[in-house]
């Protein structure tokens, strides 16, 4: 398939301890979607198109083999949560191959050895958060059965925030629940020490998960980035300061940023941070450089392990 190989998954990707019927439903999207990618030949050369395409795909085949086959309960659960395992699984199953080196004339010289991709980051500590999640959050969700919010379900939407910043709309769309619910929730999981606030109000507000299950020491990354940014505006603070949290401290290309910050802009951005001291040089190749986080942003306890 052109612009798009499968790869493998992980047999214990987005798993999470129990829940087998949660995981024979991941299980059923992963191959049903792996099955649509191999069944595309010639895809759209636009990624997004490509993308679009393969995911109405995915819900027409989910339509026709499960129609009259599992309950409408079971149904509505794994359609509720197609977004987040699409997102997840889509990646892993769809990745573009390396273009072929064009052939080498007289007195060429071989073409450059390619970049890899980076690996892939992870920006929470996850048996942390899994470990909090069992053992606390059972006080706070409801125990009806079928309920809309489980610990799996909450483990997930945070994940899937990799620590950045989310409204209370993103939380009431994940879980399905009215606003007043969601914000009900939302102010327990503050109190319970889940979650932090920006400290705005109205359409303004903003949660995020706690810095105590990041790998990195996300108060003090935004707090540097914001002051570092600051004649840049707020805003790009904000969303430049929840990429470096994904990052999880991670080395990452300074051309990583190229697709949501112009080259110019983004060359401002990285020396302000390089002169700011909130990012170091890992590597550098004539003008190509691998950034990351000092080690200093990282939690003690992961530089502990």
């Amino acid at each position: 398939m052109e612009g798009c190989r499968p790869t493998s998954i992980s047999p214990t990707a987005g798993r999470w301890p129990g829940r087998p019927q949660e995981s024979l439903d991941r299980a059923l999207v992963a191959g049903l979607l792996l099955e649509l990618v191999l069944e595309t030949p010639e895809p759209p050369a636009d990624p997004q198109v490509c993308r679009s395409l393969i995911k109405a795909r995915l819900k027409h085949s989910l339509v026709a083999h499960l129609a009259g086959q599992v309950s409408l309960d079971r149904f509505r659960r794994l359609v509720g949560n197609l977004e987040h395992w699409f997102t997840f699984y889509y990646p892993l199953v769809c990745s573009k191959p390396e273009p072929a080196p064009a052939p080498a004339g007289p007195g060429a010289q071989a073409p450059a050895r390619p970049r890899p991709s980076p690996p892939p980051r992870r920006a929470l500590q996850e048996e942390r958060l899994q470990t909090w999640l069992e053992n606390q959050v059972q006080g706070i969700l409801p125990q009806r059965p079928h309920r809309k919010l489980s610990p799996e379900k909450l483990y997930e939407f945070l994940c899937h925030t990799q620590g950045g910043w989310f409204r209370i709309k993103d939380f009431q769309q994940h879980f399905h629940v009215d606003r007043k619910t969601a914000w009900e929730y939302l102010q327990k999981f503050l109190t319970a020490g889940l979650l932090r606030h920006n400290r705005e109000r109205s359409a303004a507000v903003r949660y995020c998960l706690d810095t105590a299950f990041l790998l990195v020491q996300g108060e003090a990354v935004r707090r540097e980035v914001g002051q570092a940014l600051a004649p840049q505006g707020p805003a790009l603070a904000a969303g430049v300061a929840d990429w470096l949290i994904a990052s999880g401290g991670q080395a990452f290309w300074q051309e990583e940023w190229h697709g949501q910050l112009e080259a110019g802009r983004c060359q401002q951005v990285v020396s302000r941070l390089l002169l700011q001291g909130v990012l170091e040089v890992a590597h550098q190749s004539g003008p190509r450089r691998l950034l990351r986080l000092p080690s200093r942003w990282l939690q003690t306890s992961v530089n502990e392990k």
